[in-house]
């Protein structure tokens, strides 16, 4: 078993795994991916909201979204990370030095230095922090293709996501509206607050909050998750890089898998990218002058019930019928749904409804209920495939799928971080209707993919 600092201590034998009776996935999927859902929300949606909060332009805030490219170049040194540790290990070490990055935003925050110091200090923190993310859920996703078989994983994907989902919206359920409430208090409200001093107090204390989750989720995993045999670390012979690198366009149409990867969420990313400011805008700027708690109660009431549910039920959906007849559907998903932005940002509804004594928007409530089902059931189908494509292929299977993940970043970073400067050309409607034509492409891509062996194994029992 591992500590803090990634070395091997004795294991307790009730937690060794025999391989004649493996632990259920229950007893470690879930408690594998939550922190990584809280270290992403951290790290790009709970800090844009604090810029936008502070009155930074959209330039900015869009061009926030590139510290998320960090995990984007993770395959650079995931083989290294391969041969470092075992996963578990690793997983438990990234933990730590989350927390510790966590205090470090925190203090940064707390003392409120200069406009263009607080910028590029808040940058070099998060992106350090970004580099600890993709260390994690490489961990993770290595222990997770190990842990495994390809029917457990398509069944499983869905709780994985889930739990991921539910890292992300924790972030802005408890520690968004822990921090908001407690700038309310200083009087602190919205985008056009004069006094700021409430957001930096607010955000310094939720930033201190998830350090402490951080380590009590190490404390937790140190002695919840097992030990496997297959948990071992990778030996290479030569370059781990070229190794991985050449192994991985070894696979079947390679070039496919990475064109699919690179736009089955680019449109998405330009959508949002752009949500939180569009929700937070005064309504003369073209968004729904909604207050900063506000954004909270959406992802209680919206995000996180639809999403959590699309991503279990895509996951079985893909058991079920086979991710050969379902693919296309699920990916339409992705984009279609995002129409419904467009009929908000050009009629700026402002229906209202009270609700836990918050003025909600009726349109924007139904309208993120919808799209966060349908994100939910979409983004399964890529997760899968990815997965499953890593696991039939070489040795190097974290580092396979560490590089699908990298593709996956940049095809949703790189919208994310062009969003700003195209919002202000043309408009939220205008930046909307691109997030759905652009993420329209993929379906050009998907009838040229290869399905993977599990897949074809399991076309004649599909949808028995």
């Amino acid at each position: 078993m591992a500590n803090c600092t990634g070395h091997a201590t004795p294991i307790s034998p009730n937690l060794m795994t025999s391989r004649h009776s493996p632990p259920s996935p229950w007893s470690y999927v879930i408690t594998l991916y939550l922190p990584f859902g809280i270290l992403t929300g951290l790290m790009t949606g709970f800090p844009v909201g604090l810029f936008k909060l502070l009155a930074f332009p959209n330039e900015t805030i869009g061009m926030l979204n590139g510290i998320g490219m960090v995990a984007a170049f993770r395959f650079l040194y995931a083989p290294w990370l391969d041969g470092a540790a075992t996963k578990r290990g690793l997983s438990l070490l990234t933990l730590c030095v989350a927390g510790i990055a966590m205090l470090a935003i925190s203090g940064i925050i707390w003392i409120q230095p200069g406009r263009d110091v607080f910028l590029w200090s808040m940058v070099a923190a998060l992106l350090g922090l970004a580099i600890v993310s993709a260390a994690h859920e490489t961990a993770a996703d290595g222990y997770y293709i190990r842990a495994l078989d390809a029917k457990l994983q398509a069944q499983f994907i869905g709780i994985k996501t889930a739990s991921i989902r539910i890292g992300g919206l924790s972030v802005i359920m408890v520690l968004l509206l822990g921090a908001t409430k407690i700038a309310a208090l200083y009087g602190a409200t919205g985008v056009d607050s004069p006094d700021k001093t409430g957001f930096h107090v607010g955000f310094a204390a939720a930033y201190a909050f998830a350090a402490a989750i951080m380590f009590g989720f190490f404390v937790w995993n140190k002695f919840m998750i097992p030990v496997i045999p297959e948990d071992q670390r990778v030996r290479h012979a030569r370059n781990a890089f070229l190794e991985v690198t050449r192994e991985y366009f070894q696979q079947p149409a390679a070039f496919k898998l990475v064109f699919f990867i690179l736009l089955y969420r680019f449109g998405e990313g330009f959508l949002l990218a752009m949500r939180g400011p569009f929700i937070l805008d005064p309504v003369a700027k073209g968004g729904l002058g909604a207050e900063a708690s506000a954004v909270a109660y959406y992802a209680i009431l919206t995000d996180m019930p639809w999403m959590i549910l699309g991503g279990v039920l895509g996951g079985y959906i893909i058991k079920w019928f086979g991710l050969r007849r379902t693919i296309v559907p699920l990916a339409l998903l992705m984009s279609l749904p995002n129409l419904l932005y467009v009929l908000m940002a050009w009629f700026q509804p402002m229906a209202h409804i009270s609700l836990l004594g918050e003025n909600l928007n009726i349109a924007l409530l139904i309208v993120e209920s919808i799209c966060s089902l349908s994100y939910g059931l979409s983004f399964s189908a890529m997760f899968y495939y990815m997965h499953i494509m890593a696991t039939e292929s070489g040795r190097n299977k974290t580092s396979i799928l560490a590089i699908s993940f990298a593709f996956m970043n940049i095809g949703f970073f790189l919208p994310a971080m062009m969003s700003g400067f195209v919002q202000s050309a043309i408009g939220y409607t205008g930046v909307f209707v691109l997030s759905v034509a652009l993420g329209l492409l993929v379906l050009l891509v998907i009838p040229l993919l290869p399905m993977p062996q599990a897949e074809q194994k399991s076309m004649p029992g599909e949808g028995k």
